[in-house]
């Protein structure tokens, strides 16, 4: 996700960006290595204690003098144009102005909806404390309005979207998926070594039997399997060295890397997070909803309930060195043994 708006700053003609990632910012140094353009020089910091957008965005840039910061949320594909957002900042000689769509929730008339980048003067600066939680909305925005500042906004033609669970990040990808088939998407998937079968992108590397059924826009990675009898309908993806068997569905699902789909198994409207196993002949059609037990009872290894909560467990939280998931402080999950599958699938309530 992060290296989404970070390509988007290098198109733009940005040099330098700074990831505030908390206690995330060494893992996502890792992963984003390699997936940005080399004439951006990315840093990462990370906070001790949650800063909040705002607070992030003081302590990253007490190292600079840039007197213009682009400010992108690290969950958002911008689709805007930079430099004319620039140029409306600067036009209106704005502390802060934000990117807005306009939005339709029935009723006349419409409101406006961030698009989660801003682009701040380095004297809003001075409306952020260098300590405690400090948002852009809730913080920020109102010291800037009660001491009189400019915000402005500049409204975009295109949406940009944003993932805050499983149910947009499945929603966004289809959307990714979709706009492939444009001839300036098609060529780059092609430079990356993918050939198109139908509305699909097949990478070389990988096996797709010619009596598998691929149906509407998908892209199979590198090194995946897709075995005889098999159906794919898109907007889908699967990942890298992932497994599809002969009979197996996969509908309006993301397949991440080396999960393996079992004979005649079904999976709609499905995230299958990496390595997971989803038997023969079994199906799997919704998000699980993780919510407050009702009771104390502990479920019993081997139970069905205890598999879902332990392969949620698994499926979002990274792993530690002996490969079980690290619990909340104050929390103690049951043994990662037991679990043979993680699988998070459908529509989440959030």
């Amino acid at each position: 996700m992060v290296s989404y708006p970070l390509r988007w700053l290098a198109q733009a003609g940005i040099t330098d960006a700074t990831v505030c990632a908390n206690s995330a910012a060494r893992g996502v140094r890792e992963l984003v290595q390699g997936t940005v353009p080399t004439s951006l020089k990315v840093d990462f910091t990370e906070d001790w204690m949650p800063r909040g957008a705002a607070g992030c965005v003081r302590d990253a840039t007490l190292r600079t003098g840039s007197h213009t910061l682009v400010v992108v949320d690290g969950t958002t594909i911008p689709q805007s144009d930079l430099d004319e957002l620039i140029a409306t900042h600067r036009r209106e000689k704005a502390a802060l102005t934000v990117s807005v769509r306009s939005e339709h929730r029935g009723g006349p008339g419409s409101f406006l909806s961030p698009n989660g980048v801003y682009i701040l003067d380095r004297r809003a600066l001075d409306y952020i404390a260098d300590q405690g939680f400090q948002d852009i909305k809730e913080v920020l925005v109102p010291k800037l309005h009660a001491a009189g500042e400019h915000i402005a906004f500049h409204a975009c033609v295109g949406r940009s979207p944003r993932i805050f669970d499983a149910e947009s990040y499945l929603s966004v990808n289809r959307w990714a998926i979709s706009r492939l088939r444009a001839p300036e998407h098609a060529a780059d998937m092609s430079k990356k070594g993918y050939h198109q079968r139908g509305e699909a992108f097949v990478h070389m590397s990988s096996r797709v039997s010619p009596r598998a059924r691929l149906v509407g826009p998908l892209v199979i990675g590198r090194g995946a399997t897709i075995e005889d009898q098999a159906t794919l309908i898109g907007p889908a993806a699967i990942g890298q060295g992932a497994h599809v068997s002969n009979g197996a569905v996969v509908s309006r699902s993301v397949l991440w890397g080396q999960c393996r789909l079992g004979r005649e198994s079904l999976v709609d409207g499905c995230l299958v997070s990496d390595g997971v196993q989803v038997p023969a002949r079994s199906s799997r059609y919704r998000v699980l909803e993780m919510g407050r037990s009702r009771t104390t009872e502990v479920p019993l290894p081997g139970s069905w309930t205890f598999s879902r909560v332990q392969g949620w467990i698994q499926s979002v939280l990274p792993p530690t060195a002996s490969g079980a998931p690290t619990p909340a402080r104050g929390h103690r999950y049951p043994e990662a043994s037991h679990v043979d599958r993680a699988v998070a699938l459908g529509r989440s309530r959030s």
